[in-house]
């Protein structure tokens, strides 16, 4: 991806590059909200076995809630359909990061009477593992305002299998509506319903995560996905390793993560996606848009949430000082 001092072309856009003047465009995002406790540990320990936690904090998640906050800060309007959280200190701490983002959560579903709790744990050498607190959510967000969020140019669903058949109206809605429509599996296999939603349109994008302790599989799940043929493109992001892509007509590409020192990874995903629909909203081509997306990725790790989530200019410079280093 060319610095935004290269010659543009007759439209405006950079060559191999992000778009110099379109203004970017609404996306709706659809995930589960929730709030985070996240403990650091050196590495974890045997089974039956315990270990010291080194740090601890408070976050949020599902991805869906991090993609509108990151997609916010690269200029887009951004609408949010999600469960509720309770005016209970979690709650109130969810709700304080969704107001400095920018975000609120669009009316629809019923009060919560707590907040969704997850745990997840991480290691120094970047493994995560995570105790949901999700049971029911499901039900919740079938309550969302599917009509709202189907009439953005641009709509990003969470398909977890935690979530259900929970996002299947909002994806029939979004095909038929015309929209851009992202999925992200988050490394659960594809809802059984999948492929009858997208026999007369495809979706954009599916995107799903390989381990990268498994880094080798991860061409196999890409086939798999591109098999399905439910989606123009389909991503596999693999971590530290970067992220692998293949269209709809055979052709493929990939991306190398940036070489930062990790200081998070809880989140990574959530911002690849986002700057992976900004960069595609520009027709920058399918390596380029793979190359900003793990850059923003491999920015927000080497960072922490209270500094925010990566800018176009802070992606645009990581992409320039990697290539000034080949």
């Amino acid at each position: 991806m060319q610095a935004h001092n290269a010659p543009a072309d007759s439209r405006g856009r950079q060559p191999g590059g992000t778009a110099s003047a379109a203004a970017p465009s609404p996306v709706s995002c659809f995930s589960y909200l929730a709030s985070v406790q996240t403990l650091q540990v050196d590495q974890f320990p045997d089974l039956n076995y315990g270990v010291d936690i080194t740090s601890s904090d408070q976050f949020l998640a599902g991805d869906g809630p991090l993609v509108a906050g990151s997609l916010h800060a690269l200029g887009h309007r951004t609408v949010l359909g999600t469960n509720h959280v309770a005016d209970d200190a979690a709650g109130r701490e969810v709700l304080s990061w969704l107001r400095a983002w920018g975000i609120a959560p669009a009316a629809g579903p019923p009060p919560a009477a707590r907040t969704r709790v997850n745990i997840v744990a991480c290691d120094k050498a970047g493994n995560r593992t995570w105790f949901s607190g999700l049971p029911g959510v499901d039900a919740e967000l079938e309550s969302i305002d599917v009509p709202l969020l189907a009439a953005s140019p641009a709509v990003y669903i969470d398909c977890y299998e935690v979530l259900g058949d929970a996002p299947r109206a909002l994806l029939a809605a979004a095909l038929t509506a015309g929209a851009d429509v992202t999925l992200n599996l988050g490394g659960s296999p594809p809802p059984g319903w999948l492929t009858a939603e997208t026999q007369r349109r495809r979706a954009s994008v599916i995107q799903t995560n390989a381990s990268e302790s498994a880094a080798d599989g991860a061409g196999r799940v890409l086939s798999a996905l591109a098999a399905l043929d439910a989606a123009d493109t389909v991503v596999v992001t693999v971590g530290r390793h970067g992220a692998m892509a293949r269209t709809s007509s055979g052709d493929t590409a990939s991306a190398d993560a940036l070489a930062i020192p990790v200081q998070q990874v809880q989140g990574a995903g959530s911002v690849f996606s986002a700057a992976l629909i900004h960069s595609r909203a520009t027709g920058a081509d399918l390596g380029a848009c793979l190359r900003y997306a793990c850059a923003a990725g491999s920015l927000w790790c080497g960072t922490t949430p209270s500094h925010g989530f990566p800018r176009a200019e802070e992606i645009e410079r990581a992409l320039t000082g990697q290539q000034d280093g080949r």
